[in-house]
């Protein structure tokens, strides 16, 4: 019998996935703080912004799925997706000042 996808992860995406982008946006941060200190080449800023971005999009498509209830949660759980997608933004935008 064929589930429908919204059966399959439903209730379970949106946890999993804020659990997982808290811990790659600690990460990632790290990993500027550690190329900004020890390297004086600014090329190698590319990597935590591309690291940001790839998180940013992902919430920002769970947000866009859990908007178009095309994925169901909870509203503590959307403040959570929609608070994530502005840090990881404002990541971009502060390692962004360092290169430009």
């Amino acid at each position: 019998m064929k589930k429908n996808y919204n059966e399959i992860l439903d209730g379970k995406l949106v946890p999993k996935a804020l659990e997982i982008t808290i811990v790659l946006t600690v990460v990632f941060y790290i990993v500027f703080s550690v190329i900004k200190r020890f390297s004086n080449n600014e090329q190698m800023f590319w990597i935590p912004v591309i690291l940001f971005a790839s998180n940013f999009l992902v919430l920002l498509e769970l947000v866009y799925l859990t908007k178009t209830k095309k994925l169901n949660s909870t509203k503590k759980e959307f403040r959570g997706l929609v608070s994530q997608t502005f840090l990881n933004l404002a990541f971009i935008i502060f390692i962004l000042t360092f290169l430009f």
